[in-house]
């Protein structure tokens, strides 16, 4: 970078430390107000499917699945990015039961209005996969039924919990 400004834009690049729970709140509006977003993922509990750092574009999306990797708001003010891996109800209201790909067991659960939007694309190393591709959707459910083998997957893969 030439005095902080990106390249081909005539835009200075400038670099702000928000809060994650303040970044997603505005995350959460553009999605409400019909925009695509796009994150760099942290962490590794989405691990095979999405990377720490990879990018993943989401949008707002009516129709919801088992095998959907969703942006949910879980416990309080802490959001997530898991895969639905199925649904319940309580209260009269429906009630997704997330799992990020690389838990062994851990879940979450979040209430139909606390999913701010849907994975629709992952892009890693210059290529954008389709989130919701009948592959990737086949992959995802493949992946969900090898969890009694998953430590040993996951090991053999060198993956390490951050």
């Amino acid at each position: 970078m030439d005095n902080g400004n990106i390249p081909g834009t005539g835009l200075a690049e400038k670099k702000l430390q928000i809060p994650n729970a303040d970044l997603l709140d505005e995350c959460r509006r553009l999605l409400d107000s019909g925009q695509t977003i796009l994150i760099t993922a942290k962490g590794g509990s989405m691990f095979p499917f999405i990377k720490d750092g990879d990018r993943v574009i989401v949008c707002k999306t009516g129709k919801l699945e088992e095998g959907d990797i969703v942006l949910g708001q879980t416990g309080g003010h802490r959001f997530v990015l898991h895969r639905i891996i199925g649904t319940t109800e309580r209260n009269c209201r429906k009630v997704y039961v997330l799992m990020g790909d690389a838990n062994l067991k851990k879940t979450e659960e979040c209430e139909e209005n606390d999913i701010a939007g849907k994975v629709v694309g992952i892009m890693r190393n210059g290529r954008t996969i389709a989130a919701d591709s009948p592959a990737e959707k086949f992959k995802g459910h493949v992946w969900m039924c090898l969890r009694p083998v998953r430590r040993i997957l996951l090991k053999l893969s060198g993956y390490r919990q951050h």
